[in-house]
């Protein structure tokens, strides 16, 4: 029972992802319109609450720091930058590797740490505004 939760669990983060890479290769003023934001936002809190009561380790914390970000966009405590389309733009080919069974990837790459550092560093600077 589990496994096939955990399945579909995948299979819907897996397309939400997608759908999310596609939005985000719209200009900036159209993700704000088109409500990439909260569509970001939700899937990144979907995935950090589930995937580890899932058993799948390691993916909460790109998603927490992502979903941090995109919070504090929803909330106007952020302006979306090219750089945090950017940023996310790398996080989520990581996620969706992350998700898929049968793939290993390395979370812990320089890449992937400079982009998590990056989001983070704007929760800080907010936080202390």
């Amino acid at each position: 029972m589990i496994e096939k939760i955990k399945e579909g669990f995948i299979n819907d983060s897996l397309e939400e992802l997608n759908s999310i890479e596609l939005d985000l290769l719209y200009d900036r003023s159209e993700i704000v319109e088109g409500c990439v934001i909260e569509k970001v936002f939700t899937a990144a809190h979907k995935i950090k609450g589930t995937a580890p009561m899932l058993g799948i380790e390691g993916i909460d914390h790109i998603a927490e720091s992502i979903e941090r970000v995109f919070a504090a966009l929803r909330d106007g405590n952020l302006s979306l930058s090219d750089e945090i389309v950017a940023n996310t733009k790398k996080l989520i080919p990581i996620m969706k590797s992350e998700l898929k069974i049968n793939q290993k990837n390395n979370i812990d790459s320089e890449d992937v740490v400079k982009s998590l550092r990056f989001f983070d560093s704007l929760i800080s600077k907010n936080a202390n505004a």
